[in-house]
C-alpha cells in the first residue's frame, strides 16, 4: 500500500506540473483567431495540431416564466412541467441557422436567447505521437519545467 500511495503522490505531482505546462501553452496559442490551426513538431515529427475553434452557441432560457406563458398559449403539448427538452433543441437548431430563436411558424420565442461560447482552443496528437513522446521522456528532452531546446 505504501508503494501504492507513492506512485499516486508522484502521478498527482506529474499531472499537476503537465497541467500547468498545458495550460501555459493554450495561453500562447489563444492568439490564434477562430479557423486557425497550427501544427506542433518535434524537429521534423509531426506531434499533433491545435486549434482556435469558436465558441459553441446554445440556447438559454432567460425568462423561464415568459417562456412558459408563450408555450401554454402555442404549443400547450410541449409542456413538460418545464419546457420540452426535445422541442428546446429544435429551438436551438433553428436559432443557430436563423441567428435568433423562432418557432416552426417563425414567431419570435420568448424568454430565450442565444448565447455564443468564448473561442477556445483544441489540441490532438497524431497516432505516433505516445511513441515520440516516450522517446522525448526517456531521452531526457522533457523534464517537469518545460521541453528541452531541440540539439541541432
Amino acid at each position: 500500500m505504501r508503494d501504492a500511495a507513492t506512485r499516486a503522490v508522484v502521478w498527482q505531482i506529474v499531472e499537476q506540473a503537465a497541467k500547468a505546462r498545458k495550460d501555459e501553452a493554450k495561453a500562447e496559442l489563444a492568439q490564434l483567431e477562430p479557423g486557425d490551426t497550427i501544427a506542433g513538431k518535434w524537429g521534423d515529427q509531426m506531434l499533433g495540431k491545435a486549434t482556435k475553434t469558436a465558441g459553441r452557441t446554445k440556447l438559454v432560457v432567460v425568462d423561464e416564466e415568459k417562456l412558459i406563458t408563450w408555450l401554454q398559449y402555442n404549443h400547450p403539448e410541449e409542456i413538460v412541467i418545464s419546457p420540452n427538452p426535445a422541442y428546446m433543441r429544435q429551438i436551438e437548431e433553428r436559432a443557430r441557422s436563423l441567428g435568433q430563436p423562432v418557432d416552426g411558424d417563425g414567431e419570435l420565442v420568448p424568454g430565450v436567447e442565444l448565447i455564443a461560447g468564448e473561442p477556445y482552443v483544441s489540441v490532438r496528437k497524431q497516432p505516433d505521437a505516445p511513441f515520440v513522446v516516450a522517446q522525448l521522456l526517456s531521452a531526457g528532452r522533457i523534464a517537469l519545467d518545460g521541453l528541452k531546446e531541440i540539439e541541432s
